[in-house]
């Protein structure tokens, strides 16, 4: 059996007070739901700063899933779910590619296929003049 620790927070009337209606609603002990609160929370915010991490180039999606504590899968889903743009995603020059064809945008077609080509250059460099 692993060890454990006590934290302690402290709580006004009237937050422990929905605390402990919370937890008779449910049948769950208040240390049961504070924990299970307090869980999610951690994994919540492990999450956020991954998804920060990845947008701000910092890590790629397998460093953000390590970073999250998640599957591969897991993240891409989360950044999918929050519109991250994901542009590890081999399929991501294909659809601008469509979007240019769609929209009849000479611009976006080209700087579509000179990322294409130069798969190593950053986009930043590809829209340069």
């Amino acid at each position: 059996m692993s060890q454990t620790i006590t934290k302690s927070i402290r709580l006004s009337m009237a937050e422990s007070a929905e605390i402990a209606r919370l937890s008779a609603q449910t049948a769950t002990s208040e240390a049961a739901l504070l924990k299970q609160w307090v869980l999610r929370g951690v994994q919540s915010h492990k999450l956020d700063l991954a998804v920060q991490a990845y947008m701000n180039d910092r890590v790629d999606i397998r460093g953000g899933a390590q970073m999250a504590g998640v599957s591969y899968n897991r993240f891409m889903h989360e950044l999918e779910d929050r519109r991250v743009l994901i542009l590890d995603d081999d399929r991501f020059l294909d659809r601008l590619s469509a979007l240019a064809d769609l929209f009849e945008d000479k611009g976006l077609k080209e700087v579509a296929q000179k990322v294409a080509e130069q798969p190593d250059q950053s986009i930043d460099d590809s829209l340069a003049p």
